[in-house]
């Protein structure tokens, strides 16, 4: 599955792919660019079973590209292996969870 764009009204909405990795780092990039700073995302973890370390480069990069400390990303849906990685990295205190 490729990347998924859409808008829910006040954030762009990225459904990540099964594996969130390396392969998918142009079309993340081509998604989440041209956006104005302070754009509000929405990343939807519903169908990612893996990532890499590249997975954890593009969300720092997206959160320095979209406004650093006052970026709004919010992270959803995450299985619990993802979120305990996202955890362990201390993600959880630079991006909001649910």
């Amino acid at each position: 599955m490729a990347l998924n764009i859409s808008t829910d009204g006040e954030r762009v909405v990225v459904r990540l792919p099964k594996l969130f990795g390396f392969a998918v780092r142009s079309e993340f990039k081509q998604a989440t660019s041209g956006h104005p700073v302070g754009t509000k995302y929405k990343l939807d973890f519903q169908d990612v079973e893996r990532m890499d370390s590249s997975a954890l480069g593009m969300l720092l990069l997206l959160r320095e590209t979209s406004g650093g400390l006052s970026s709004d990303i919010l992270i959803v849906n995450p299985r619990t292996e993802i979120r305990k990685l996202l955890q362990l990295a201390n993600f959880h205190t630079l991006f909001k969870m649910a």
